[in-house]
Parts: structure tokens; sequence; C-alpha cells
């Protein structure tokens, strides 16, 4: 925004663009690797794709970020509820609610998969970068 119109200013929108592509095309394959292995797929039904997952919970997280700036507090913020079906109120941050929430309208177990014992041990082999974030 503070560059003059013309061919810098150009350049540097479309570096700015690549980058932001290449970003979410990342955070997209590690949804569609964590989708597989949980063995869930987008809601035919929802007119969506990945992509467009990912992109709304990127721009519900960037949003918080943002509007944490002028509300300190949001960023920390915690609220205990059950959403989901949850079988018991826990502690959930805004970000988390909206990542959720977005996956949740969007995301369904894939009818495709059956969890029979090889399912249960493929996912038990998965690689450690998919499965830290259990540890």
């Amino acid at each position: 925004m503070s560059l003059a119109d013309g061919e810098l200013r150009d350049q540097v929108q479309a570096a700015l663009a690549r980058s932001e592509q290449a970003r979410l095309a990342r955070i997209v394959q590690g949804w569609q690797q964590l989708t597989s292995l949980l063995g869930y797929r987008v809601r035919p039904e929802a007119g969506a794709t990945l992509d467009t997952v990912v992109t709304l919970i990127d721009a519900t997280m960037q949003g918080i970020v943002i509007m944490a700036l002028a509300i300190p507090g949001m960023a920390t913020h915690r609220t205990i509820a059950a959403p989901f079906g949850a079988e018991a109120p826990e502690e959930w941050s805004l970000a988390a609610l909206g990542t959720a929430s977005i996956a949740a309208a969007f995301l369904e177990p894939d009818p495709a998969i059956e969890w029979d014992s090889e399912r249960i041990a493929h996912v038990r082999q998965a690689p450690p970068e998919i499965t830290a974030a259990e540890a």
C-alpha cells in the first residue's frame, strides 16, 4: 500500500502473492495428510475443496491476530465449551473454536474408509511429523 503505482509495486505484489500461495499450499498439504490419516473428506455437498477450508481457517486465524492488536486479551481468552457433541465442557481458545467450527462444517468421516485392524495399524505407524501433535 505504501508503494506508488508502477512496476515496482506490481513486482512486490506478485512476489507477495506467490509467497502466500506457496504458504497456503503447504498448509493444504498438511491438512490433506491429516484428513487422509484420520479418514475424513470434504463434504461433497459443501461445494468446497480442502483449499477452501484452509483459506477460511487461515483467514480466521489472521483475523484473530489482527484483532488481538487492538484487544490484547483476545489472543489469550479461553472459554469453557462442549462444542460438536463433546461429552464434557473443556477450555477452548477462540482460535481453536474457530478452526474446529470450520473443520466441522466442511469435513465428515469418509464412508469409503473401513476402520479395521489394518487401517488402525496404518494410522499407528504414521510418520512422526504427522503424529507429533499427539505427544
